[in-house]
């Protein structure tokens, strides 16, 4: 049996690399394709080495609550090779009316601890008040999608949705007011079902875990070392370089045209974005092809700076995580992380990493600047937020254009109905960001239920 897997990114690197496993602990032999259109492969997974400096273009950490990220690390021989955040460092601000205001203590959306909310400045007397009030609210029972922006609000009031909302939002480079919560933070609707208090419910979420815990972890060599040590463990075709132009259905399985050659498959895995996917299914699949287009993209970009550490040391502390920069208060970076604060390996001992984030809903006509009007904004926005006025020793800008899909309301009864529609199609599979967590962990999660589903219908047998 044959398997062409399109599209080179973590989700296609996962589905190949558990596919040889799995298959060979059952005793089956599938031969497989991995075709990738970029000269490289791991998606935007973008590790780069500069100087001492460890620059990562696209994500960096993986979230240990959802195990699948780390689970391969281990697989791949790369568990001693791990690293957590530094948490006795882990400090995040928000800017609000132009200056840094800290988060309080171990703050995510809810607020689990007393006193640091009280102290806080981000919220004023009635907010605190407010989001109190989430003890008393009862549960919701409508069972249907709402928005980020109307969960927060019905739970913890307004100023929630302008602080904890431009947080959450943030992590997809979405709106709140159109992100899905099914689909970006089940967690947290799980937690008002059960519990019907956010804050009674992160309490209790916080007395079973471990307090020596890490949230975070990555590489020591970045998350390119998951990807080239993937590669490596990869016994297929593997071509890079090499773009799809399009897929055909046959009696038998299909016909997958890449470069001036022709594929005979029995099975076909799409782990490509999912306009790319929609263009390559609609000459037989045209209801899919439609479904496929209703997932919305925005667009993003990084830009990495490095400093000597005498040059800015007393500019800033830089003693935190870093910043983010909610849309309302104008500014041309939505956050900025201090890399080397946040993690070890980052820098070398007399330097300081910075990066800046661009782009995503409401923002994206900012990814299209050239390189020096996107780093002459990032530089004034350091000026003007941290008084950071160092020449850096080096820029590196990494552009996603349409990189972050869009988990909008409603988007899981879209997924269902995809991959619905891709079942029908018969041997026919969709994964990666699109559809079930855009997360690096999510994308290997998706990677390994579409290998059971292979496997569970016999292809190898």
């Amino acid at each position: 049996m044959h398997l062409t897997i399109i599209g080179g990114g973590i989700a296609g690197l996962a589905t190949a690399f558990y596919l040889k496993k799995k298959s060979k602990e059952l005793g089956r032999e599938i031969q497989y394709a991995l075709l990738e259109r970029e000269d490289r492969w791991g998606g935007q997974i973008a590790t780069q080495s500069v100087d001492g400096f460890l620059i990562e273009g696209g994500p960096d950490l993986l979230l240990a609550q959802k195990p699948a990220g780390i689970q391969l690390c281990k697989d791949l021989g790369l568990g001693e090779r791990l690293i957590p955040t530094n948490r006795e460092r882990q400090r995040t601000f928000l800017v609000q009316n132009g200056k840094l205001v800290p988060f309080p203590e171990d703050f995510s959306l809810v607020p689990s601890k007393f006193w640091p909310l009280v102290t806080s400045p981000l919220f004023s007397p009635f907010g605190k008040l407010r989001m109190g009030l989430d003890l008393l609210i009862p549960r919701r029972k409508d069972e249907g999608d709402e928005s980020l922006a109307s969960f927060i609000r019905r739970r913890l009031g307004e100023e929630a949705v302008r602080v904890g909302g431009a947080m959450l939002a943030g992590i997809h480079s979405a709106d709140a007011a159109r992100l899905s919560m099914q689909s970006a933070f089940p967690m947290y609707v799980a937690l008002e079902q059960r519990y019907g208090s956010l804050i009674k419910g992160v309490r209790a979420m916080k007395k079973k875990r471990p307090s020596a815990s890490a949230a975070f972890q990555t590489l020591i060599g970045g998350l390119g070392e998951m990807v080239d040590t993937l590669t490596t463990r990869l016994d297929g075709d593997l071509r890079k370089g090499v773009a799809v132009a399009s897929v055909r259905k046959v009696d038998d399985g299909f016909e997958v045209v890449a470069g001036d050659q022709v594929i005979e498959t029995d099975a076909v895995v799409l782990a490509t974005p999912a306009y790319v996917t929609a263009d390559l299914v609609a000459g037989f699949a045209p209801e899919l092809s439609h479904a496929l287009r209703e997932i919305r993209y925005v667009s993003t970009a990084t830009i990495s700076l490095a400093y000597r550490k005498s040059d800015v040391a007393s500019q800033h502390d830089f003693e935190g995580f870093g910043f983010l920069s909610p849309r309302r208060e104008g500014r041309r970076i939505t956050a900025c992380t201090w890399v080397s604060t946040k993690l070890n390996y980052r820098a070398p001992a007399d330097g300081v990493l910075v990066r800046t984030f661009v782009g995503g809903a409401g923002r994206e006509e900012l990814v299209d600047l050239d390189d020096e009007t996107l780093i002459a904004q990032s530089r004034e926005e350091l000026k003007d937020l941290m008084g950071l006025t160092a020449e850096p020793l080096f820029t590196r800008i990494f552009r996603w254009r349409e990189g972050r899909p869009q988990f909008d309301v409603g988007h899981k009864d879209r997924v269902d109905q995809i991959e619905h529609l891709a079942e029908q199609v018969g041997n026919l599979y969709v994964t990666g960001s699109a559809y079930r967590g855009s997360a690096i962990p999510d994308c290997i999660a998706q990677a390994i239920d579409t290998v059971d589903r292979i496997l569970a219908r016999g292809m190898g047998a």
